[in-house]
């Protein structure tokens, strides 16, 4: 629609003369949004019906990574002429990251990264800014279940002012009469001269369905209430752009102030070196401990609760960080509290390995290394913040890059094959009962400690653990093909002569 234009006129007066445009019937409105959404709602049934094909009635496996990459794949169709070249890049890449952990197994981290991952992918297609993307990734939850309701409304009222008049049929009928006649003759035709193609057209005809049962009809709906909403993701972009007003507030003292950061840095200077003393003597030298507490018990009951300790050391820290401008003392005395609380990380460390040295690994266990370290690292990038004099975000920046980037990789790593050969290789009396309730992933080294008869050593823990077989394609995982792969060449090397 052109705006007139009037010479002479005020450049105001031009402005306000919007009634002289040419006024937009309602019926051209809405037969553009039936246009806009047919081919989103053809899209939407489309997706469905590979969703059923792909994951009902079937064990996860690399068929939910395929589905979410096709949800994915036609997002970024629907929204490819909105979104800049670096932002479909963006979004193929993420999407390729988000899945693989999927394709390596469906297990609840992989799920959780999966649905972090395509969230954030949704939000840049939405058209959202860099600063603004968590933000609306994490608004996604909330308001993308709002947007299928409100359009699912709107569709239901524009069926109810459907009304199909005279002029509508004529033109119905000048459109599809000749071809739909036309093709149903030729169809008639060819069926009589091709035998081949009317049996198939027959068993296809006579095929006998009874139609989907409630609760598939109820997955349906909740693929709909999925895929919809990353086929609009650009309806719903200033909702998931929505801040909160700026106000000028008055910061007042707190609890956090000069004076008492001078006050706590001091009193945990002294405690922490009491603790780092202490381990000193009994953890890393030759002192002796009281009766009645074994080097085990030492290591044991310390390795956890000193791991909360320095979680909230990096808390106070961070909170700290603004009252340490312009105070070298205090500053010094943080980053020797830092120092201290990182050497308590490292006892950490130690007294956990002892623990593992002597009772052997778990699952648990196997986290508390990785989180160990995770925190070892996380108080240098605070040591380094506080020597820098760098703001609290840019730690916070990288520490949550750092701890993202390992739990995506410990969605790669098997904790049951790792607890199970360890164990076995490092102990002479393993706790069968232990490994023999892991998942498949421990049968290899079952297999390399006991031969092919190790079954007969989880037989009285209810003959577990039990390797899978996918019954179809769908269902394949690449770990559990590097499980079966790797127990078959073990096989075949033991029944070498």
């Amino acid at each position: 629609m052109q705006a007139k234009v009037m010479p002479g006129v005020p450049v105001k007066m031009k402005r306000d003369g919007w009634w002289l445009d040419d006024p937009v019937e309602p019926v051209a409105q809405r037969t553009r949004a039936r246009r806009r959404d047919g081919g989103k709602t053809l899209l939407l049934l489309a997706l469905i019906a590979l969703g059923d094909v792909l994951v009902w009635g079937v064990a996860p496996g690399i068929n939910v990574a395929m589905f979410a990459g096709a949800v994915l794949l036609a997002g970024l169709a629907v929204a490819w002429p909105r979104v800049s070249v670096r932002t479909r890049c963006t979004v193929a890449a993420g999407g390729v990251l988000s899945v693989l952990p999927l394709v390596e197994l469906v297990q609840p981290l992989s799920v959780m990264i999966a649905l972090a991952g395509l969230s954030l992918c949704l939000a840049a297609l939405a058209g959202l800014c860099r600063a603004d993307i968590l933000r609306g990734s994490a608004r996604l939850w909330w308001v993308a279940p709002l947007q299928c309701l409100s359009d699912g409304a709107a569709g239901a009222r524009r069926i109810g002012d459907l009304s199909l008049v005279q002029s509508d049929l004529r033109s119905l009928a000048l459109a599809w009469l000749v071809p739909a006649g036309a093709t149903l003759l030729f169809t008639f035709l060819i069926l009589a001269a091709n035998p081949v193609l009317d049996r198939w057209v027959l068993e296809v005809l006579s095929f006998e369905w009874s139609g989907p049962g409630l609760e598939r009809m109820w997955f349906w709906v909740f693929l709909s209430a999925l895929i919809w909403p990353v086929l609009v993701t650009y309806r719903m972009r200033e909702r998931l752009r929505a801040r909160k007003p700026e106000r000028a507030t008055v910061r007042r003292p707190g609890l956090v102030n000069a004076g008492s950061v001078a006050r706590s840095l001091v009193a945990f200077n002294l405690l922490f070196a009491v603790q780092t003393g202490m381990d000193i003597l009994f953890l890393y030298g030759d002192a002796t401990l009281p009766d009645g507490i074994s080097p085990a018990t030492y290591a044991h009951r310390g390795a956890y609760p000193l791991l909360v300790t320095a979680l909230l050391a990096g808390l106070f820290a961070v909170l700290a960080q603004p009252f340490l401008a312009g105070r070298p003392v205090l500053r010094w005395l943080m980053l020797s509290w830092l120092a201290q609380t990182i050497a308590l990380v490292v006892a950490s460390l130690w007294r956990l390995d002892l623990y593992v040295e002597a009772f052997g690994l778990t699952r648990l266990r196997l986290a508390a290394y990785i989180w160990m370290w995770l925190v070892a690292f996380g108080l240098g990038l605070v040591v380094w913040q506080v020597w820098r004099d760098k703001p609290a975000s840019w730690m916070m920046l990288r520490s949550g890059v750092l701890g993202a980037a390992v739990l995506y990789a410990c969605a790669f790593f098997s904790f049951d094959a790792r607890v199970a050969a360890h164990n076995l290789a490092a102990h002479r009396d393993p706790d069968l009962a232990l490994l023999c309730n892991l998942s498949e992933d421990a049968i290899p080294a079952l297999y390399a400690a006991y031969g092919p008869n190790w079954r007969a050593a989880c037989l009285p823990f209810y003959d577990r653990p039990i390797l899978s077989t996918p019954a179809t394609w769908r269902e394949w995982g690449f770990r559990n093909w590097r499980t079966r792969n790797s127990l078959q060449a073990m096989t075949i090397e033991t029944a070498l002569p």
